[in-house]
């Protein structure tokens, strides 16, 4: 089966050497692809010049998890957390309210605000400010940053008063990308 970039490709180069036989230039059908995507698959929305896809999904879905450099960078600045957009790979319905979790380059930054009493089982974090930075103000928010890496799994737990968070992030060797990236509603 050809991808779409070879079909383009190969309407492009036909575009550019065919000419009909009165000499004018053919012009050929479109080239469209008519598989739809999977179900479980978002769309995405067309991006302006210079930005990111943005990925969305419909309202319960699950989104994918972003492609992510192996790199090792600075931490964001607040003006690219800011124009980061959200990502989980947990449906609307399972996401905790008041959480937001978001990626630029490698690292991910969950919020979760609200009545928060701590962060627990945190596992696969790296060396403190090295890998990771937290800031939990307990009554008030919970913020972790984490450097995701190649062939590495992360979690941990957001408790607060009416409902917690679940964070689990999964990145197998194998893969070109995180497998998961959940922040889910979290009971106990």
């Amino acid at each position: 089966m050809r991808s779409n970039v070879t079909i383009v490709a190969i309407a492009l180069a036909v575009a550019g050497c065919s000419k009909s036989s009165s000499g004018g230039d053919a012009s050929p059908a479109p080239v469209t692809d008519k598989k739809a995507p999977p179900a479980h698959q978002p769309a995405s929305e067309p991006a302006k010049p210079g930005a990111p896809a943005v990925p969305t999904a419909a309202p319960g879905a699950s989104m994918e998890a972003p492609e992510i450099p192996e790199g090792r960078s600075k931490p964001p600045t607040v003006a690219e957390w800011s124009a980061a957009a959200s990502v989980n790979t947990v449906g609307a319905n399972s996401a905790p309210k008041d959480c937001v979790m978001k990626v630029v380059r490698e690292w991910l930054k969950v919020n979760c605000s609200g009545k928060v009493k701590e962060v627990t089982n945190m596992d696969g974090f790296g060396a403190k400010n090295v890998d990771y930075f937290d800031s939990v103000t307990p009554g008030k928010s919970a913020d972790l940053v984490v450097r995701v890496r190649k062939g590495g799994a992360i979690k941990a737990r957001i408790l607060r008063e009416g409902g917690g968070a679940s964070l689990f992030v999964n990145w197998p060797s194998q893969n070109a990308k995180p497998s998961i990236m959940a922040l889910q509603t979290f009971s106990g």
